[in-house]
């Protein structure tokens, strides 16, 4: 089937679209031109320069990769590609995400194949060793987002599941999953069907008893070790010298690191775009303190450390960092320095928030001496039944008209939002003095006009299949491929996508002719 315009099934941030659509405009934030292999094997030459490679501690880093995947049974295409790494003209194409219940939403898996087929293809472009890696972001602690499985059933229902657990701050790292004899494995069961329901089960159960961390790691070795992808936790480099540096150049350089950042947001503000990013007073790592990921905030000339009385100060944290450099975390915005100045990453593959953020960071990499990679959109599929195939396309174009009406519908509120708070101020003006007891009366009507108005608009957003002829016939479609309205590879899960598809679906995503066709695609499976 024909690609799709993204936009047209993935609005995604003003700063993502520009940078798809416009990137002239943008390109000042960023390393390089990522649009055509050319450009990445140009920007793979200057990180194998004299003046970048000398900075990357390739032994230390493939020791640690090595007993990683070892200890987590990485198959021998894993160990290949680590030991690749080794060599002074190999480099990275890096990605990642948070470890979910599942192997995530069906977007994890894009992310990794995009890397996998980029890589193949800068090999081919650049004529250097290029392996795949994929950071198993475990050291996050938002339970709520990795614990979920996602599915459709056949009738179009969006089926949902939590393991009923509760973690605070901690790292999903720290979180274990319930044994295998616990009953919530065979609720989540309920959601994983499909003639390869077995193979996909087998896969979901083998994380009972393990972290979060681990049972993400075994899945993506499962499904994509075979085609070498190389996975990582955080917590297996902390004993790198760059985990040091990183954490010490953002202690000791706090106030003109968020000084630069804040620039920077400042600058792209300006231009009506934004990285979704707020610039803190918060220092861009955190300290885990009793098993939790804490904030550390910077207040003059001390430091607060999140659930520890008083303050702190920069040797008293340069001196934990150096006895213990596991108790301190990047985060969003210092992760991609610490993940950089580890690997010789010659391009980064992210979704449009990421390419966001990352916006902020070229002054940062800077003054980190660390080599920016570029950033390379993943790629944007959805996975259609041969049964739907035909009419897929009829799908995308009522949901265009749909969206459109929904913005001429939002405009016509406003509007009458505007003309209702004229009418009921020009009737207090017109009746005033004439009865003081009519204000009450007129207040509540006021009242229940707006609450009139805001039901309808509700309506129109959440349920517009309902209000528009024709919209009955197309709500099945609708639900399996835009669940809860939004991009199928958004919400159903791996798992659940590998039971109705089976292993076939991993070779029909890594098929896509064109790496560098950024449009959204769509993938017909089955039948």
């Amino acid at each position: 089937m024909a690609p799709i315009p993204l936009t047209t099934v993935d609005a995604g941030n003003e700063l993502g679209r520009r940078y798809l659509g416009d990137f002239a405009q943008v390109e000042p934030f960023f390393a390089c031109d990522y649009r055509r292999p050319e450009h990445l094997a140009a920007h793979a030459n200057k990180l194998l320069s004299r003046t970048w490679a000398a900075r990357f501690d390739r032994q230390a880093t493939v020791a640690l990769l090595d007993d990683y995947a070892r200890r987590h049974l990485a198959p021998p295409p894993v160990l290949a590609n680590i030991a690749r790494l080794a060599e002074p003209h190999c480099v990275c194409v890096l990605t990642g995400q948070q470890a979910g219940l599942g192997g995530g939403p069906l977007l994890t898996l894009y992310k990794a194949l995009t890397a996998i087929k980029l890589a193949r293809e800068l090999e081919q472009a650049a004529g250097l060793a290029v392996v795949p890696v994929f950071w198993n972001a475990s050291d996050d602690s938002d339970l709520e987002e990795v614990n979920r499985l996602r599915a459709v059933d056949d009738t179009g229902n969006l089926l949902k599941f939590r393991l009923r657990m509760s973690a605070g701050k901690t790292h999903v790292r720290d979180v274990q999953l319930p044994g295998p004899d616990d009953p919530q494995w065979r609720e989540a069961e309920a959601l994983v069907r499909g003639p390869f329901a077995d193979r996909a089960l087998a896969l979901l159960r083998d994380g009972a008893g393990r972290d979060f961390g681990a049972a993400f790691t075994r899945l993506l070795h499962e499904l994509l070790g075979p085609r070498g992808l190389i996975v990582i936790e955080p917590r297996a480099l902390v004993s790198h010298p760059q985990w040091r540096r990183l954490v010490a150049f953002e202690i000791e350089n706090r106030d003109q690191n968020r000084s630069q950042l804040q620039r920077l947001s400042e600058r792209l503000e300006g231009m009506g775009l934004s990285a979704n990013v707020p610039i803190t007073a918060n220092l861009n790592i955190f300290r885990t303190v009793r098993h939790e990921r804490r904030h550390v905030t910077s207040e003059g000339r001390h430091l607060i450390v999140e659930g520890v009385s008083g303050t702190t100060s920069k040797t008293a944290l340069l001196k934990a960092l150096k006895d213990d450099p596991g108790q301190f975390t990047p985060n969003v915005l210092l992760r991609p320095l610490v993940q950089n100045a580890i690997f010789p990453t010659v391009a980064y593959v992210g979704g449009q928030a990421e390419i966001a953020y990352h916006a902020l960071l070229k002054g940062l990499h800077r003054s980190a001496q660390v080599f920016m990679p570029a950033l390379f959109p993943r790629l944007s599929l959805t996975l259609v039944d041969a049964a739907d195939a035909r009419r897929f396309d009829e799908l995308v174009a009522f949901r265009n008209g749909v969206k459109w009406r929904q913005k001429e519908a939002a405009i016509v509120a406003d509007g009458a939002q505007s003309g209702l708070k004229q009418a009921f101020s020009a009737m207090r003006q017109d009746l005033k003095g004439l009865s003081k007891p009519l204000e009450p009366d007129i207040e509540r009507l006021e009242q229940r006009t707006g609450r009139a108005l805001a039901e309808i608009m509700t309506r129109v957003k959440h349920e517009p299949l309902k209000l528009l002829q024709g919209g009955s016939d197309y709500e099945p479609m609708w639900n399996r491929y835009f669940p809860e309205d939004r991009p199928q590879e958004r919400v159903i899960s791996v798992v659940s996508a590998l039971a109705r598809y089976g292993p076939a679906m991993v070779d029909v995503v890594d098929q896509r002719p064109d790496v560098f066709d950024f449009h959204h695609h769509v993938a017909v499976v089955g039948g």
